[in-house]
């Protein structure tokens, strides 16, 4: 019988795509104090996309495979040990950078909660949201 090494049930190619995150979100902390969003974001392969979005209402499924999925998973480990907060913006710049062969944009959005203003940011492939939580915001979208 092998013993399988793992650190909190997480494996040793999982623990090396969080480690990869966790240098990345380095480099995104990086970009963030310097660089303007949408060109760190360009860079990054995930661009901001300010453009009219679909109807949220119309339904659709975004089909993430597993290699994906595991390495936006490792997003979200490194970035809730990150000293500077697991903002979404981050984990989004992050995630799709990893994620980039699929083509992902950034959006940004906002929303009153309570009577303050909000905002979130998430990843969306093909038109849809990666995040349910982006529903309750209405994306930025730029006036040509």
């Amino acid at each position: 019988m092998t013993a399988r090494l793992s650190v909190h049930g997480v494996g040793p190619a999982d623990l090396v795509r969080t480690a990869v995150a966790f240098v990345l979100a380095a480099v995104v902390e990086v970009g963030l104090r310097s660089l303007r969003l949408p060109r760190l974001s360009r860079l990054l392969g995930v661009p901001l996309d300010t453009a009219a979005r679909r109807d949220p209402r119309t339904p659709g499924v975004v089909v993430v495979p597993h290699r994906a999925r595991r390495r936006l998973a490792a997003t979200r480990r490194a970035l809730e040990h990150w000293p500077f907060g697991d903002s979404c913006l981050r984990v989004a710049l992050v995630g799709g950078f990893l994620v980039r062969d699929l083509d992902p944009v950034l959006r940004i959005g906002v929303a009153s909660h309570d009577g303050e203003v909000k905002a979130h940011a998430w990843l969306e492939i093909g038109g849809l949201s990666l995040d349910p939580g982006s529903v309750d915001f209405a994306p930025f979208e730029s006036v040509r």
